[in-house]
């Protein structure tokens, strides 16, 4: 098969030259930048033909188009972070709130209540300041010197000093007595809130001396302080009572007895892991 024979057809040929070209777009010698126009090919079927772009015929060269931008007509323009009456990060702010001074506490138990909120947050300097004030501000108030003994005891945002501490709780148990004797005569005083501090008064009395914090080790002396305490109802001594009759700390031993005070204090609430022994029938 014999190649057809070339063409030459030259831009100045002008309109008649297009009779003679190809009519293929991909055999034309003409750019998009041509003075004539380039014969539209026929559509093909089942697609639209595309509409004209006149800026193709130019002598200029196509600008290539812009992006969209980035805000649309439709979005607003953003609000500054930072208006004018609200300073920016660099500048100090024009007012400062302070929150409103809470009144001083006046009473022994206002300082107590206060020193608990201080040591449930861990601020226990504050703690330790409000907790002294408790235990001596008009006469102190039996908690308040359980729980200064206690931080000193431990030197809970304070200085340790155990024989102060330990003096401390003493006090607190024989405060706690006295207001005992006073409500039996018909004092007006309550009975349940006086038990409550003599008996964690004795309990960590017995603890001093179970474990010689600051006083002469005696387990025997702690032993006793804590079944005083177990027999007026608190678990913890029930328990540390417990323990002690099970491995004959500080007392004979006594497994059996153990048993009943552990499941005392099972009843309110302490945790009989690893006392499954209480259960067994010889121990009843």
């Amino acid at each position: 098969m014999q190649r057809p024979p070339a063409t030459n057809i030259h831009p100045a040929a002008g309109p008649a030259g297009l009779s003679q070209r190809s009519m293929s777009p991909a055999t034309s010698l003409y750019s998009n930048y041509s003075y004539y126009p380039l014969p539209t090919p026929p559509p093909v079927e089942g697609y639209p033909e595309p509409p004209l772009d006149p800026s193709a015929f130019t002598t200029q060269p196509r600008a290539a188009p812009k992006p969209p931008s980035i805000r649309s007509a439709r979005s607003p323009t953003p609000t500054p972070m930072h208006s004018a009456r609200s300073p920016t990060p660099t500048q100090a702010p024009r007012f400062v709130i302070t929150p409103p001074a809470q009144p001083e506490p006046q009473k022994a138990q206002e300082y107590l209540q206060l020193g608990i909120t201080h040591h449930e947050a861990n601020r226990l300097p504050e703690a330790a300041a409000c907790f002294e004030k408790s235990a001596k501000e008009g006469g102190g108030c039996g908690v308040g010197m359980v729980m200064w003994g206690l931080t000193l005891r431990h030197g809970w945002g304070c200085e340790k000093n155990e024989k102060v501490g330990f003096k401390w709780l003493q006090r607190a148990a024989e405060s706690a007595v006295g207001d005992l004797e006073n409500e039996r005569i018909g004092g007006g005083v309550n009975s349940t809130a006086i038990k409550t501090e003599l008996v964690l008064a004795i309990y960590e009395v017995g603890q001093c001396f179970f474990h010689g914090w600051g006083v002469s080790k005696d387990q025997k002396m702690g032993v006793s302080y804590y079944a005083v305490a177990a027999r007026l109802g608190d678990p913890d001594a029930q328990c540390d009572l417990a323990f002690a009759l099970s491995n004959g700390k500080g007392c004979k031993k006594d497994r059996k007895e153990a048993a009943k005070w552990y499941r005392a204090a099972v009843a309110q609430g302490a945790s009989d892991i690893g006392l499954a022994w209480i259960y067994k029938e010889k121990f009843q």
